[in-house]
């Protein structure tokens, strides 16, 4: 099996990708009388099952691929490049940002990964697929509308039970930050600047750094088939070549959630610094991802640079995500759209269900439908932290990364100060941690690694 499907599984998923980049894949898989190919529409693959075989399946996908060597089509609205430097030439003016002190950066950061941690554990064991609906109707059950506490882990009216394999983030049972790849990947970020950051990083960088510290099975998505890729690379063949076509092998989820969820880091050591948070994002985000993945990833760096400096604002912050992409990509204009649902109708739960009529049909763990629900996170929750993170939660989808990603960002724009302690106190300063440097270790020491970091990358 080619990494984390089968051939069937990534034709049907490449096909959606492609779509959603701008290809005219529906006319390349028309049949017609010259095609003698195998190439059925998405929702005809189903109807297949007869047809299992690997080989027809691989024959199909690689066929599928090959319009990617065909041009955008010509009434798509919205200009991807992957390119850094052709990302900023897109991209809006950063807004002024005034550097904090570093009494005042410690405090802020610490706010940011504790902040992280706290979220992450909340939203975890609501990772289930489950939508806002879903969840609401859950948290009624159980008298925990709109959530102020981690959430219980039955309803014994409704018969559930969330995640087993999370009871340790249920409410009554945190004794610490169970193991999760948002964590996971703040940590591997963590080594980077510790060991490889002369000036940047580069991407072969992420990807032994992924082999050297995280199993195969803690990564998902785009993550799972750049390790796999990894794993495969040709010694005979040009390494830093393969690596460069990492994003594209047998990977229709590149523009996946998997940048927004691992860049927290790049924005803690480039504090008021746009520039320097989404350079080293997009570098990261470029090893596994492109377009509207790798800008995830510079959003939340770039909005994590932007609440760590003086006087932070929900304003000051999106706009400080949004000059970290390009404005007329797909990602600009999902933030956009809320920031515009929200100021319309001022009703979390009516903009969460715009986001679903007008991103429903993208996959779970895909960024725009996700950033979507950060976005909302943050706005509507106007920097109050616990007020940011349950909205986010009770948004559904990736409950664990959206509500992380909206805990990092907010946490680091109100400090430690601002968190209440019924969110870090049950965590008892422990992670535990599935990253092989790490294992189980203390969150005010990652803290301090983070503060020396920063400080070693800006001096």
């Amino acid at each position: 099996m080619p990494g984390y499907a089968n051939y069937k599984t990534l034709y049907k998923e490449e096909y959606a990708c492609l779509k959603d980049e701008g290809y005219d894949v529906e006319k390349f898989v028309q049949p017609c009388a010259d095609n003698k190919e195998f190439l059925p529409f998405p929702d005809q693959v189903d109807n297949y099952n007869e047809c299992d075989d690997p080989l027809l399946w691989k024959n199909a996908y690689e066929t599928l691929i090959k319009v990617r060597n065909t041009p955008i089509r010509v009434d798509f609205p919205y200009v991807e490049p992957n390119d850094f430097e052709e990302i900023m030439k897109e991209a809006i003016c950063a807004p002024a940002l005034i550097p904090l002190s570093h009494e005042e950066y410690c405090e802020r950061v610490k706010g940011a990964f504790y902040g992280r941690c706290a979220a992450v554990i909340l939203g975890k064991p609501l990772e289930m697929g489950l939508t806002k609906n879903d969840i609401k109707k859950y948290l009624e059950s159980l008298g925990e509308f709109p959530i102020t506490d981690y959430v219980s882990k039955s309803s014994p009216s409704l018969n559930m039970d969330l995640r087993g394999d999370c009871v340790y983030s249920t409410k009554g049972n945190v004794k610490f930050a169970q193991p999760d790849d948002d964590i996971n990947y703040t940590l591997l970020g963590l080594l980077l600047t510790e060991n490889c950051y002369k000036n940047g990083i580069k991407k072969s960088d992420v990807g032994y750094n992924w082999l050297n510290n995280i199993s195969y099975h803690w990564c998902w998505c785009a993550s799972r088939q750049a390790y796999y890729s990894m794993v495969c690379l040709d010694d005979t063949k040009n390494i830093d070549e393969q690596i460069d076509n990492i994003p594209y092998n047998l990977n229709p989820w590149r523009e996946c959630i998997d940048g927004q969820i691992r860049t927290d880091i790049w924005g803690y050591v480039h504090p008021a610094d746009i520039m320097g948070a989404c350079k080293d994002a997009h570098t990261d985000c470029s090893f596994s991802l492109t377009k509207n993945g790798i800008y995830g990833g510079m959003f939340v760096a770039g909005a994590i640079a932007g609440a760590l400096s003086k006087e932070p604002t929900v304003e000051k912050i999106i706009q400080s995500g949004l000059a970290s992409i390009p404005k007329k990509s797909r990602l600009y204009e999902s933030v956009t759209l809320v920031c515009d649902w929200w100021e319309k109708y001022g009703d979390w739960e009516k903009v969460c269900d715009l986001i679903y009529e007008k991103y429903g049909h993208l996959p779970f763990a895909a960024t725009i439908n996700n950033m979507s629900m950060v976005t909302l996170g943050i706005v509507a929750g106007g920097l109050d932290y616990e007020k940011s993170i349950s909205i986010a939660t009770m948004c559904g989808i990736d409950t664990d990364c959206n509500s992380g990603t909206v805990g990092s960002i907010v946490g680091a724009a109100v400090g430690f100060s601002g968190i209440d302690e019924k969110w870090y106190g049950p965590l008892n300063d422990t992670i535990k941690s599935t990253v092989a440097a790490f294992g189980e270790c203390k969150i005010s020491d990652i803290v301090a690694r983070i503060i020396r970091s920063k400080n070693r990358i800006n001096k």
